[in-house]
């Protein structure tokens, strides 16, 4: 019974610490992507932004079209 709780400690200790790494490269990734977004909000404007990245209906329309049928 020892040795059982022994290895519990050691697979939990473990668990632990690896959903830690996972949250810290969750929240480091999540920091990056706002940067990314921030810093790209503040070079473009409405005006200036490349038709090719919106696409060329609303990405619903298909959904509404069913719908309506």
């Amino acid at each position: 019974l020892v040795q059982l709780e022994e290895e519990y400690y050691e697979y939990h200790s473990s668990m632990t610490y690896r959903w830690q790494e996972l949250i810290q490269c969750n929240d480091n990734i999540l920091s990056h992507v706002k940067n990314v977004v921030r810093d790209h909000d503040r070079g473009i404007s409405a005006k200036t932004c490349p038709t090719s990245i919106l696409p060329r209906k609303p990405l619903f329309s298909d959904f509404k079209d069913c719908l309506m049928s």
